[in-house]
């Protein structure tokens, strides 16, 4: 089974879009078209959360209703790894990295919001660890 991030590269090369092989910086007309498609789809995000909280006040409403929220979020993940993988990056290996990090916070602190806090000691994923991995790799 293909990883999104897999899924993401495909499409790069389906459209002849930047998907270098090692991590490389995007020149600043790349840059400023990744920053702006995250824009888009960020504010796209917003604005069915807030159709959907708006909706809410009719009282329960059937599973369904999340279907236009899910699909923006999921059109912000798609730029989002298309980002990652226009700088050469393996979204996948960077992904694993924050995961282990979050899951390093199970044991900390709820906030009163629902948010997990970090507990003490909590270390941060490296991910400058891990990005020079895949430059060595290519090397």
């Amino acid at each position: 089974m293909l990883s999104n991030a897999a899924r993401v590269r495909a499409f790069h090369r389906a459209v002849a879009a930047a998907a270098p092989d090692c991590p490389t910086a995007p020149d600043g007309p790349l840059l400023a078209l990744r920053e702006t498609l995250i824009d888009e789809e960020y504010r796209e995000v917003k604005a069915a959360a807030s159709r959907l909280r708006a909706r809410l006040v009719e009282g329960p409403l059937p599973g369904t209703a999340v279907a236009e929220l899910a699909h923006e979020l999921a059109d912000l993940l798609y730029v989002t790894y298309g980002a990652l993988i226009a700088c050469g990056v393996d979204a996948d290996a960077v992904f694993a990295a924050v995961h282990r990090a979050n899951m390093a916070k199970a044991s900390g602190p709820r906030r009163a919001d629902g948010k997990q806090m970090k507990p003490a000691g909590w270390q941060p994923a490296d991910v400058a660890a891990v990005v020079a991995a895949m430059c060595a790799e290519a090397a």
